[in-house]
């Protein structure tokens, strides 16, 4: 039998070799981390249902983000580890979602929230447990502007709606009817683009805002298709379906005006089965070359909204972890608060100084059920 001295010897090689394991016997990092040697980030998006093109093209941005810094030896010598989380577009379940990433988890660091509906609830829960947010693709700025710990990477939705109604005007329309919808961003998107059209001499002559789970639209389609002397319509409805619906009812109705929008992902403008084509729209989503090749040979796919965006967010955190050496959110908050211009994988960033970047638009036609850039 054993003395307990060989037994307490035996134990000791047993973690002299198991770090050796972890670590590589010449100290060389093999990828076999403990959570204790990760810098592991949350991550909550919509994954599931109604918008999940938008949360799918995030997730598969942070995975390339992830694999990036973990071919480049990770964060201070630590592997990147995002813990995904689906809050399925319930506001309940996104709360819930953060909750078990930052209290059983203990994460400090949240990259998510893919429309507003969905962060909004969460942001006072950011800044009082002083966790680390970033959204790629909730443009509002009650948002970011809830705390100091809480960010956007995709600029506000309500400035590129004011520089469509710069185009619809400036293409010669002065009565157009608007398509939205009673959901938190797309009226604020509304909101801008009526505030600035109307600043400009035009006149929204009809709007509707059905609910965002209507199904039957005839009555929205036929005031639009019975006013008078509008010369266009104007979408802001984003990736919400009842805009696909009211585009279809119009077709329907032989409804043949310009069509105008901001930021309609590719799932969406597919499903309107050719009732968008012709459609101008001004897009945020505006990947460097480099980085769509490379995520269309990794997906196979062309990257849609909030995959370059969510790139960005995991490579500014890395930033702010190397440049300061800590993982403290609070340390962290303060470099991005301190960050002025970025230029990324979704191009040259500007912050607003309250925890916002913004950037230049692009310009897209759909024709064939695709967006292509559009210089018109």
């Amino acid at each position: 039998m054993m003395s307990r001295n060989v037994v307490f010897g035996i134990a000791v090689l047993a973690l002299i070799a198991a770090g050796l394991y972890a670590f590589g016997g010449s100290g060389g990092f093999t990828g076999r981390a403990t959570a204790e040697s990760e810098f592991r980030v949350g991550s909550v998006l919509l994954l599931t249902g109604d918008g999940s093109s938008w949360g799918e093209a995030s997730r598969n941005g942070l995975l390339m983000a992830q694999d990036d810094l973990n071919r480049g030896g990770g964060v201070n010598g630590r592997l990147v580890k995002v813990l995904f989380q689906d809050d399925r577009g319930n506001p309940t379940q996104s709360v819930n979602a953060f909750n078990e990433l930052t209290d059983a988890q203990g994460v400090r660091v949240v990259i998510g929230f893919t429309w507003s509906n969905l962060g909004l609830p969460v942001a006072p829960l950011a800044a009082r447990k002083g966790v680390l947010t970033i959204s790629p693709s909730l443009g509002l700025a009650e948002f970011n502007e809830a705390s100091p710990y809480i960010f956007n990477t995709w600029p506000h939705d309500e400035l590129l709606s004011a520089q469509l109604a710069d185009r619809v005007y400036a293409q010669g329309h002065r009565r157009v009817a608007v398509v939205g919808a009673r959901h938190v961003w797309v009226q604020a998107q509304t909101n801008a683009f009526t505030k600035r059209f109307t600043e400009l001499g035009g006149t929204v002559a009809v709007a509707v805002e059905p609910l965002t789970d209507a199904v039957d639209v005839s009555s929205d389609a036929a005031k639009i298709a019975q006013a008078q002397n509008v010369s266009a319509v104007v979408y802001t409805t984003d990736g919400v379906q009842v805009g696909v619906l009211i585009a279809k009812k119009l077709k329907e109705l032989g409804v043949q005006l310009p069509q105008y929008g901001v930021t309609i992902d590719a799932a969406t403008i597919a499903s309107a089965k050719g009732a968008y084509d012709g459609l101008q729209m001004l897009t945020f989503q505006t990947p460097s070359v480099n980085f769509a090749q490379r995520y269309r040979e990794r997906f196979g796919l062309e990257p849609d909204i909030g995959a370059d965006s969510a790139y960005d967010a995991l490579m500014l955190v890395a930033e702010a972890d190397k440049v300061t050496g800590s993982e403290d959110p609070k340390v962290l908050s303060d470099y991005l608060n301190s960050v002025k211009e970025y230029d990324g994988a979704s191009g040259h960033l500007v912050s607003d100084g309250k925890g916002a970047f913004t950037k230049p638009y692009a310009l897209f036609r759909v024709v064939n059920g695709s967006a292509v850039p559009f210089g018109g």
